[in-house]
């Protein structure tokens, strides 16, 4: 429990809030002391473990822009302010390249990841504008940092995260709103559970982690309260990588293991 209570008499609106990075950030948001308007397609029991009197749920598909307005004005109505978006939701794309991935998945990956940001933000933008001051923190992704094999349209939607929110960043600064976001590497929620159904995949994506080990999404959870917290008032339009150090290296292979640690 924060003793700081950063966000007494804030509301924060979650997106992808249920489950996941979502939910444990939602957590962490109400034990600092705010009120969180939570969204997401199924509700998962997130008010018995949030409490109903510091948070309210609303189904909403964020690749429709008419649910993610109406969505930002219920909070808007309930609570009176918004003073953080948090947009968490997203969808896996399948592996597949770009010659076998199918037109219609590829378009939902992208409403789904990049364009509910630009949905929720355009809604939220002008009632953060009022108040004078507001932040906006999106789950980018190592994915939209560098490549990966068979994930073409979640690396397209998150590289597009990533610039969308240095592009608003810039446009909204004078007005008081920062915009950042944060890039997780591998995390263990259940969105990659298929990742440790199966032992040799599991091995050879921690082999790759110079931690060795996946994130707590609580871990993640932290820095999201940091970007969106006055501690983090003079900080806006950036990237903030939790990766256990994947993104740090080059590429190439650990020559002091190949040489047994003769430099």
């Amino acid at each position: 429990m924060s003793h700081t209570r950063r966000f007494a008499g804030k509301v924060v609106f979650i997106t992808g809030g249920t489950s996941g990075l979502g939910a444990d950030t939602a957590e962490l948001f109400v034990q600092d002391g705010a009120k969180v308007f939570v969204v997401d397609l199924q509700e998962r029991d997130i008010l018995s473990r949030l409490g109903s009197d510091n948070a309210a749920f609303r189904k909403c598909d964020v690749s429709s822009p008419n649910d993610c307005a109406s969505a930002i004005e219920e909070c808007v109505k309930q609570y009176g302010r918004l003073d953080v978006l948090f947009h968490n939701a997203a969808r896996l794309s399948p592996l597949a390249n770009v010659v076998d991935h199918e037109v219609e998945m590829f378009q939902q990956i992208i409403n789904t990841n990049l364009c509910g940001l630009f949905y929720l933000s355009r809604a939220a933008i002008p009632q953060m504008r009022t108040q004078g001051k507001g932040a906006i923190v999106a789950t980018a992704s190592t994915s939209g940092l560098a490549g990966d094999y068979g994930l073409c349209s979640y690396n397209a939607a998150k590289a597009g995260t990533v610039n969308l929110v240095r592009s608003m960043a810039l446009d909204h600064a004078l007005e008081g709103i920062r915009v950042n976001a944060v890039c997780p590497g591998y995390m263990i929620t259940p969105m990659t559970e298929a990742f440790r159904m199966e032992k040799h995949v599991q091995d050879a994506l921690l082999a790759t982690i110079p931690m060795r080990r996946g994130a707590d999404p609580k871990e993640i959870g932290r820095a999201v309260l940091f970007l969106a917290s006055d501690e983090a008032s003079f900080i806006t339009g950036q990237t903030l990588t939790i990766d256990g150090g994947w993104m740090a290296k080059s590429g190439c292979p650990n020559f002091m293991e190949l040489f047994g640690g003769q430099a």
